[in-house]
């Protein structure tokens, strides 16, 4: 009875929080819609074609906005789907078209309606502080500003009203198109000789799905392979929202080639999506080793490499540490530790492991760059967002990952497949 009534009640919160970000998206949408019936009505033109553009920005905006409604809708009679995002695979090539333009115009949508405010914000501050020019300059100018400033400024308008939706399919396009290896070199204290320059490739957070096709993650395992590494660590996120989705992955997978083995460990959606089994079974398939809460001791000419993975550790997992995850395992030898997130950092410092592979974070995904500073959501989450940290003796390197999770983009947070080479310090 107690887990019948928690179930209704997490279903009730659920759709509670899917009503309130439905009702955010729908106020936005109208604001860009009364936005841009007043652009057009600047435009000052003959009333046919005002009212025909008028029509089509409504019919537009109404279209592209189907997702929505089918969100809302679901929100409600079933709130623990997201059909918009995880379609059932044979429809995936079908609606990945529309998923896209409904997720660029929707992060469009939310840029233009968050930047909009501003920037008349400071116009108005410019227009006030502006010194009066005397009645003779504005009347000698004022023949100059009804034929070409007003058109300047119209043209001004249209082009700052487009650019957070330009913004948008960048980042669409940046995440499907760049394929980033980033090579660096980890300092390893007493590295033994037998393990000086070993290579190892990381790949994470591929989220197999609509937006991540089977084609795509064999093109990234073509890539892995072609560094030919001694040993490939996957560090979790392998899916998005469903166990339908481990299939496709597994297949792509299944062609990575390691010297010593191919080694991983749960993520987040893998665990909420319930696709731990089935996961498991296709790493055990080709003789890939994920390490649940468990180590693999690979020995390279007589030394030792201990590779550990762990399940995701947070608030739907089983364990709430990483002294619960590493309870009862040794930690001799060098020590590789495989954990889908990064906060586990902290604690594998006190325990002494020397090189902590992790994800999750996305390296924000959508980031805004100022200088060396990055602005992202993700930086609410965790202070390591992504590249190489050091504790002492310890470091860990964050991947950007290589899918997406929730928009389909990137922005100055391009995909990455890591070759890391251990040196002894």
């Amino acid at each position: 009875m107690t887990e019948v009534f928690g179930f209704i009640a997490s279903n009730f919160f659920i759709a509670a929080g899917r009503l309130v970000f439905s009702a955010l998206l729908v106020a936005v949408q109208l604001y860009v819609l009364r936005a841009f019936i007043r652009i057009i009505r600047s435009m000052e033109l003959q009333k046919p074609k005002e009212k025909l553009l008028s029509i089509t920005a409504i019919a537009f905006i109404f279209i592209v906005n189907v997702p929505l409604m089918v969100f809302v809708i679901e929100g409600v009679f079933n709130p623990r789907e997201v059909s918009i995002y995880s379609p059932s695979p044979e429809y995936e090539s079908l609606m990945r078209p529309f998923g896209y333009v409904f997720f660029v115009w929707t992060l469009g949508s939310l840029i233009f309606a968050t930047a909009a405010p501003i920037s008349m914000a400071a116009f108005a501050a410019v227009q006030f502080f502006r010194r009066k020019r005397s009645g003779a300059e504005r009347e000698a100018t004022i023949q100059v500003f009804d034929l070409s400033r007003r058109r300047f400024l119209q043209m001004a308008l249209m082009a700052m009203a487009s650019m957070p939706f330009a913004v948008s399919a960048y980042g669409a396009v940046a995440a499907r198109s760049r394929k980033v290896v980033e090579k660096i070199i980890v300092p390893i204290k007493g590295l033994p000789s037998e393990l000086d320059g070993l290579t190892i490739v990381q790949m994470s957070d591929v989220h197999s799905g609509m937006f991540m096709p089977e084609s795509r993650m064999s093109e990234y395992v073509k890539i892995a392979n072609s560094l030919r590494p001694d040993l490939v660590a996957l560090t979790g996120d392998f899916v998005s929202t469903s166990n339908k989705q481990v299939a496709p992955f597994i297949k792509a997978i299944s062609a990575l080639e390691a010297k010593h083995g191919v080694f991983g460990c749960l993520g987040n959606h893998d665990i909420f999506s319930r696709s731990e089994r089935a996961l498991a079974r296709g790493f055990a398939e080709y003789g890939f080793k994920l390490l649940r809460n468990e180590n693999f001791c690979v020995d390279i000419d007589g030394a030792r490499l201990n590779v550990i993975g762990v399940d995701f550790i947070g608030r739907r997992s089983e364990q709430s540490s990483l002294d619960d995850a590493l309870r009862g395992i040794s930690l001799e030898g060098t020590t590789v530790l495989l954990s889908h997130s990064p906060d586990t950092f902290d604690r594998a410092a006190r325990l002494g492991i020397d090189l902590v592979l992790a994800g999750h974070t996305h390296g924000g995904q959508i980031a805004l760059t100022i200088g060396d500073l990055i602005l992202t959501p993700a930086r609410m989450v965790t202070m390591f967002l992504a590249g190489l940290f050091r504790i002492g003796d310890s470091h860990l390197y964050v991947n950007r990952g290589l899918g997406t999770t929730g928009p389909p983009i990137r922005i100055n947070a391009p995909p990455e497949i890591t070759h890391i080479t251990l040196k002894a310090e």
